[in-house]
């Protein structure tokens, strides 16, 4: 039985880079910097959130607009300083940015900025001045071309009265500030995308209510924007075709899905998740943020940049790229590279090939997912990732290939014990173009063929 067959023959369009990320990649006042594996992994979009979480400096409007009562057509009223600089330190990676106007996330007791601005108008009017800040060159400002422009994040986290971590209002009063705002900046600049609503989940009521709202007043809606922590990859692909159902039944058959927060969650038991922020949890809270690091981490990624190549989702970005952040699954607290940022790095290698290629799973390799490369030139790759299939042999099978030479392939697997850095050799010989390889649970092997 062939697990995975490849079609050489079979092009169609380049791979999606999925590989986004949220938030710049500096911590600690600068002093660690992981720039350069930005660059090097071909990081392509960023989106700003929790943008130095807990203690914003930057992104977050009150820091940009201290003091709501002033002239917000007056460049004195805002300090644009922080956030200049770590802007153009995203944009030195080659990463486009989604700008979120909005505040952080606040778990204290108390909230700060989690409420219902006191005018929405004014409010608005603050959302063009960043715009014209950063893109019009107002106020000692930049040309960026910053095109995407989301409103607030996650107003139904959760959707329970007393919680209010990101949005202490009703559902109502979050609509009509999307509504005003975004209203406000498609007058300043047409050609802008704003959208939001950056569901918590794809939370039924709320992100409904939403759309619906939309529809109903034929509000400008470019994107929209959600997000999934979870351990099972197939109910991402679920819900972003959820999403697309719903949106088009309001009207919005164009706009771009953006799958801006992904994360990788596997608790150990029911007990473990309850307790998880409580005295008693910090183990739990070692294991579970470690996982996204390691290889249960990497092999999710992996399973996602191959499963959403065919689902309607047009970018996404991983929580969080912060090299401090607990939910970072690239980097540890000083910048070193984990094992989801090497499928990171190796899916930016196969998106540098001109055509995707047919990859076919059979149905009995379940929990098991392959992407496949290819150029004119005749080289391809191959992604293939076991997430939550069995360890045990899998055959990898060729169709297309030249069938009068000896064709080598190269190897290479993250898992436990290996981060890609052991090649192995073999031979499609012209009389058999399948191999046979073991993966274990939890692995991710990448072969190039030449």
């Amino acid at each position: 039985m062939r697990d995975i067959h490849i079609d050489i023959n079979h092009r169609m369009n380049p791979l999606k880079k999925l590989h986004g990320v949220n938030n710049g990649p500096v911590s600690f006042g600068s002093l660690v910097d992981v720039s350069d594996y930005f660059i090097d992994a071909g990081i392509p979009l960023v989106r700003l959130h929790d943008t130095n979480w807990p203690h914003a400096r930057e992104v977050d409007i009150h820091t940009l607009f201290p003091d709501f009562n002033k002239d917000a057509e007056d460049p004195a009223s805002y300090d644009f300083s922080r956030t200049d600089t770590y802007l153009a330190q995203i944009l030195a990676t080659g990463a486009r940015i989604v700008y979120r106007l909005g505040v952080s996330i606040e778990h204290t007791t108390t909230k700060y900025y989690a409420h219902p601005p006191a005018d929405y108008d004014q409010w608005a009017r603050i959302c063009i001045g960043i715009i014209r800040h950063y893109n019009e060159g107002w106020a000692d400002g930049f040309h960026y071309d910053i095109r995407h422009w989301e409103i607030w994040n996650e107003p139904d986290n959760p959707d329970q009265p007393g919680s209010n971590v990101m949005w202490s209002g009703t559902p109502e009063q979050y609509y009509l500030l999307y509504q005003v705002a975004a209203e406000a900046i498609k007058r300043h600049d047409p050609n802008l995308l704003v959208g939001g609503q950056a569901a918590t989940m794809v939370n039924l009521p709320f992100t409904q209510g939403f759309i619906e709202y939309c529809g109903k007043h034929k509000l400008p809606l470019d994107f929209f924007s959600w997000h999934a922590y979870t351990d099972n990859p197939e109910l991402v692909a679920s819900n972003s075709r959820m999403l697309q159902r719903w949106l088009e039944e309001a009207g919005y058959r164009e706009l771009e899905s953006y799958l801006n927060e992904w994360g990788y969650l596997r608790f150990d038991s029911v007990e473990s998740m309850l307790r998880l922020w409580k005295r008693d949890g910090a183990e739990d809270r070692r294991r579970l943020f470690e996982r996204q690091k390691n290889e249960e981490g990497a092999a999710f990624a992996g399973a996602l940049f191959a499963l959403l190549q065919d689902c309607p989702v047009d970018e996404a970005n991983h929580y969080d790229a912060q090299p401090f952040n607990l939910f970072n699954g690239l980097f540890d607290q000083y910048g070193v590279p984990q094992r989801m940022y090497d499928v990171f790095f190796q899916f930016n290698q196969l998106c540098q090939y001109k055509y995707r290629i047919d990859a076919r799973v059979d149905e009995q390799a379940t929990g098991v997912y392959a992407i496949a490369v290819a150029d004119d030139s005749g080289e391809s790759s191959v992604m293939v990732t076991n997430f939550s299939g069995e360890s045990r042999e899998y055959e990898i099978s060729w169709e297309g290939l030249d069938m009068n030479s000896t064709i080598s392939c190269e190897l290479r697997l993250v898992d436990r014990e290996r981060r890609f850095d052991t090649p192995e050799y073999r031979e499609l010989l012209p009389n058999d173009r399948s191999i046979q390889v073991f993966l274990p649970k939890y692995s991710v092997l990448l072969i190039k063929l030449s």
